[in-house]
This record gives structure tokens, sequence and C-alpha cells, in this order.
């Protein structure tokens, strides 16, 4: 309706016409935009709030995840110490073995692996979405997440490749293994291992010399673990600012 009568002033020469019209056309085509770029924005929010939801989601189990590796990486260090006490209070007695419970030697062999179900986070770097998200402190937090994870993920490598390479093939010369392999320890699981039957481990300097070197794996990593465990506390917290701003 409004470009035909614009067109018909303009044919007419009805300039005082043609300026309203135009004027009209003008605001009509503003508001238009203004109302698309409302629903953009309205639709844009929506789905970062969604966004949101599901990447706390996301991270509060990471966190449970990570601090069930910890209790892990905790339970290693206190084994492996309690070993090594155990060989060098035999040693100060002058004896070439010691009784060592089974199932806490087990727990100096265990590599442990922390995998991190994050599809949330990896579909949102890679489809490029992050800048979806308004607050700029979180998209820099997910952004570096990776490499918070990497600093302590990498030292477990290092430990596995320490235990397989060095540890284990070390026991396996020195004493029959089999009776230490306390099964339910080799898949990391803490609770209700058997604390009654023992091994006598023979008193080497070598083989204290290796866990040694696996207690200084085992607490290094006890430090690295804290750096993701607080970031994700950190992102999470963060999400919660952003959902109620």
């Amino acid at each position: 309706m409004i470009f035909r009568r614009f067109a018909q002033h303009l044919r007419q020469q009805n300039w005082a016409e043609v300026t309203v019209e135009f004027a009209l056309l003008v605001l009509g085509v503003f508001l238009g935009l203004q109302a698309q770029d409302w629903a953009d924005e309205r639709a844009e929010r929506s789905e970062e709030r969604m966004l949101l939801s599901s990447l706390r989601t996301e991270f509060v189990e990471v966190q449970g995840e990570l601090q069930r590796q910890l209790d892990k990486h905790r339970q290693i260090d206190g084994d492996v110490a309690y070993v090594l006490t155990a060989l060098g209070d035999a040693e100060q007695r002058g004896q070439s073995q010691a009784a060592v419970i089974n199932s806490r030697m087990a727990w100096t062999l265990v590599g442990t692996t922390t995998q991190l179900s994050q599809g949330e986070l990896n579909s949102l770097l890679s489809t490029g979405r992050l800048g979806l998200l308004q607050n700029t402190e979180l998209r820099s937090a997910l952004a570096d997440w990776g490499g918070v994870l990497e600093d302590a993920t990498e030292d477990e490598v290092r430990s596995r490749v320490m235990i397989s390479e060095q540890l284990e093939p070390m026991l396996w010369r020195l004493m029959d293994v089999r009776a230490i392999r306390d099964y339910q320890a080799m898949f990391g699981r803490p609770d209700g291992t058997d604390t009654s039957s023992t091994s006598e481990v023979p008193v080497n300097r070598e083989l204290m010399g290796a866990l040694s070197t696996r207690r200084f794996w085992a607490q290094h990593i006890l430090r690295e673990f804290q750096g993701p465990i607080d970031e994700s506390k950190r992102i999470i917290e963060l999400i919660d600012t952003s959902l109620g701003d």
C-alpha cells in the first residue's frame, strides 16, 4: 500500500506527499529491521542459556570425576609410602624381606588414566559457537580448559610408562608378582581391598629407588590435579554468574 501511494505521488510530482510517504517507508523498514534484530537477540540469548545449562551439568560431572581421580592418586601415594616404610624398616632391622599387604602393594602398580566426557564443550569449540557466550572471562576459561587438563594428564602418562617399563618388570625379576595383583585395586577401586593377605617383598635398594620415583610422580600428579579441580570450580561459578544475569 505504501509503495503504491509513494509511486502515485511521485508520478503526480506531489512532493509534500512524496516526502511523507518516503519518511513512512524508511521508518517502516527501520522498525522491521529493529524487530528482526530483537528477535535474533532473543533467540541467541535463549540458545546461550541452554548452552550454559548444559555446560554446567557437564562441568559438575567433570568436577566429580576429577575428585574421584584425585582420591585414587592419594590412595596410590599413601600405599607407595607404606611400602617404602615397610622396606626401610626391614632394612634397618637387617632383614632381607618385608611383609607387605598385597592390596597396598598392588596400588603401587596402578596406572591411572583420566578420561572425561565433555561432548558439549567439544561441540561448542569445534562449531565456533563459543562467541554466543557473553561472559568474556568464561569464554577464555573454556578455551583454555584443554591445556589446564593436559598439564595433569601428561604426568599420568609418564607415571604409567614408569610403571610398565621400570617398576613392574623389576618386581617380576625379584619375586612372584601374581600374589599382589589385587584386581580390585588394579581397576582403580579404592574400597574393599583385602588387608589380610601379605607377600614377602625383597629388601632391594634398586626396588626402593624405583618406588621412590613412583612416589615422586604420585605426589607431582596430586599437585597438578588440584589445578583442574580448582579451575572447574571457577568455571561453574562463572556459568552461575552468567545464568543469573
